[in-house]
């Protein structure tokens, strides 16, 4: 039977990636490795009379094709083109191996390149390098195009999780990105040396009595680790808090939602959720940083987890919002765990704020426009945001 991991996430990242029969069509362990199987051995076809062209397909690879088959393949192959048919970027199957990557990058821990990668009009493009990371450090920027990985191009029919399976990879090998720059058009190459990639999740520094606090990710412990920041911030009695989600691609959205919570009256929404049905989705326990001024500071890598935060604090408390517009990464992916390991990432809602505003292809629009000049060592986003605190 289907086990519903208790996970919800949104993620552009990106770095996720099912084997969706569940119970009645178990493809993995029904089929055998022979050239010479009959259609009926196959339990999906004898269950499904109506699927023809699988069923004339499946029989003659298996009485025309001259190499050899590995059925496995060809099952996880068929349930992965199902679900690349649905047409959605974000929905998609990992096999058991390419879900042990899922779980290890939602820990928080892999092995890669260390950036976000989304999908924007089409292309695969960086939401944000993770600071300090070798994708960085290589010259990898937010709103790059990844138009190849190791000199092979990116087709429109590949999904995201495909391309990101090519770009990561063992410690200490290296990856060529060719990658199309903002306002560029011609592609360069850019070599990047993979390592393992701990991702940083809150950090907090205090000047003149401000609390900068910035969230690198929405991951496994990050509404912990914030909670104990806030409680560290309430004891210094800190004149107000300037929260930078710039750069944060999103993760879990428990996490924003505890996040939020700090910051919120017990029963506020933080977001609302718009599928098959509608779930509110409210502030509880926490508040421990309500009442205290808050400057919130986003950018074009802000994506998804991070706008719902900032869009719970600019409608409930009316927080600035200081920078540029965000991703608009406004779908939500529920991680469904097979029977044989294997697992459904699968867009279930689009969110919306509490205001009804959908984020969906559009951000978060900041109340103050503040573009940073890269010409300069000032941050002038960060400078207006303590700024609007002071």
């Amino acid at each position: 039977m289907m086990n519903k991991a208790q996970t919800t996430i949104l993620i552009i990242v990106a770095i996720f990636a099912g084997y969706a029969l569940g119970q009645q069509y178990p493809l993995k362990a029904a089929v055998k490795t022979s050239q010479t199987a009959s259609v009926s051995s196959h339990p999906f076809l004898a269950d499904h009379t109506s699927t023809a062209p699988f069923a004339d397909v499946w029989q003659n690879l298996h009485d025309q094709f001259i190499g050899t088959l590995d059925d496995n393949k060809l099952d996880y192959g068929a349930v992965a083109g199902m679900v690349r048919a649905a047409g959605d970027p974000y929905t998609t199957f990992f096999d058991p191996d390419q879900t042990k990557q899922l779980k290890e990058t939602l820990s928080g821990s892999f092995s890669g390149i260390g950036a976000e990668m989304g999908v924007q009009n089409g292309f695969i493009v960086v939401i944000a390098p993770l600071d300090g990371s070798p994708a960085q450090k290589a010259g990898i920027k937010t709103g790059d195009i990844i138009a190849a990985v190791d000199e092979k191009n990116i087709t429109q029919d590949m999904s995201l999780d495909e391309v990101v399976r090519q770009i990561r990879g063992p410690k200490g090998q290296t990856v060529i990105l060719s990658v199309i720059h903002k306002g560029e058009t011609a592609p360069v190459d850019i070599s990047v040396v993979r390592d393992d990639i701990a991702v940083p999740s809150v950090k907090l520094e205090v000047k003149n009595n401000i609390a900068h606090i910035t969230l690198e990710s929405f991951d496994n412990n990050t509404a912990a680790q914030f909670t104990d920041i806030a409680k560290q911030i309430r004891k210094q009695n800190v004149r107000g808090i300037v929260l930078d989600l710039r750069d944060n691609p999103g993760g879990y959205l428990e996490s924003a939602v505890q996040i939020a919570s700090q910051f919120l009256s017990p029963g506020s929404v933080v977001v609302s959720e718009r599928g098959k049905t509608e779930t509110m989705h409210r502030a509880s326990g926490g508040g421990v940083l309500r009442g205290i001024p808050v400057a919130v500071v986003i950018n074009h890598g802000s994506a998804s987890a991070a706008e719902i935060l900032a869009g719970a604090l600019l409608d409930n408390i009316k927080a600035p919002i200081i920078g540029t517009q965000s991703f608009g990464k406004g779908s939500v992916q529920e991680v469904l765990d097979m029977i044989d390991g294997s697992s459904l990432k699968v867009t279930i809602a689009k969110w919306y704020t509490p205001s009804g505003t959908s984020i969906d292809k559009e951000g978060v629009k900041p109340t103050i426009e503040v573009k940073d000049d890269e010409e300069t060592k000032q941050d002038e986003q960060l400078d207006r945001a303590f700024s609007e605190i002071e």
